[in-house]
């Protein structure tokens, strides 16, 4: 092991984080990342801590650690009473339809108005099963595209549920996209195919995307949030809990007689004693300027007083 890797281990100890232990060793983060991705492979087990800033945090893992699938935990500093975020889906790359520049625009956006955190719920990649017409007809150029041209910014970490789209080639072909991914970019972090839980201090969300060939997994909880991918379109519904139907970031449209606008939410989750009280979701939209189309706005806490009485 090199003598630079060892200072790495050293620092990792001390619980730096990646910014710190890059700016120390005056190499870039994704330098350190290639440097991780050497100490993993001397037997080493790192456990990632995911922050609210954006900071991330390897913990070096003695015996034998089991990650849990589909569960992602963001850590929010103990003041803080608000978590603010980017939910996009549906980009299908490799579809005639979609528009990798759309994407560029959500994460200039996200810069200028200060947030770290992007959630993806789902079909990032066409695949090569769908009927639709294709610019890029092979999953591995998908793949490709992909890692190579999805935005970079050290102060964004994006969290990526897998779809439908991107599960069929696990299903059909045994290619792994969440892997690809996890080898390649440290800032795009997947999250599990069909659904996956993000806790939030005492409090989780979920996301969820129909795998289509497979049942998609049913996680034993039930938050009061969910976020939906596959249906393309900004839509909400409340029931004993608020779902949010995430819009497409492409111009891939469920009914192929109407045009659909790509676009995003930006959305606010208002906590109270580490448990959401109110979720506020703007629907922006991109023409190519960012508008906003419409807001969604209910207050949580009721469903979880109500939740509880029932459940008494």
């Amino acid at each position: 092991m090199t003598d630079i890797n060892k200072i790495i281990i050293e620092m990792l100890n001390e619980n730096r984080n990646i910014k710190d232990i890059a700016k120390k060793l005056n190499i870039s983060e994704k330098q350190l990342y290639v440097r991780l991705k050497q100490i993993i492979n001397y037997g080493y087990q790192l456990v990632p801590s995911y922050c609210y800033n954006s900071d991330i945090y390897y913990k070096i893992e003695k015996g034998i650690y089991i990650p849990k699938e589909n569960e992602v935990n963001i850590k929010l500093p103990s003041s803080s009473k608000e978590f603010r975020c980017i939910v996009i889906s549906d980009m299908h790359i490799g579809n005639i339809a979609a528009d990798i520049d759309l994407l560029k625009v959500v994460y200039e956006y996200a810069s200028k108005n200060g947030i770290n955190i992007i959630f993806n719920c789902g079909d990032s990649l066409e695949g090569v099963y769908s009927s639709d017409k294709k610019n890029i007809d092979d999953i591995y150029k998908q793949l490709e595209f992909f890692l190579k041209k999805y935005p970079y910014d050290k102060n964004i970490n994006n969290f990526t549920l897998l779809g439908n789209h991107d599960y069929h080639s696990l299903h059909y072909d045994g290619l792994d996209i969440s892997k690809r991914i996890q080898s390649a970019r440290y800032d795009i972090i997947p999250i599990g195919y069909g659904e996956s839980l993000v806790k939030i201090k005492d409090d989780s969300l979920l996301l969820k995307h129909e795998l289509s060939v497979v049942e998609t997994p049913d996680l034993i909880n039930n938050p009061r949030l969910t976020i939906l991918g596959h249906g393309h379109l900004m839509k909400t519904k409340v029931y004993e809990n608020f779902f949010i139907g995430a819009p497409s970031l492409s111009y891939v449209s469920p009914n192929k007689k109407k045009e659909i606008l790509p676009g995003f939410i930006d959305m606010t989750l208002h906590l109270e004693k580490g448990r959401f009280e109110f979720v506020e979701a703007h629907h922006m939209i991109i023409t190519p300027k960012v508008y906003e189309a419409s807001v969604s706005r209910c207050r949580l806490k009721k469903m979880y007083n109500n939740h509880y009485k029932g459940n008494k």
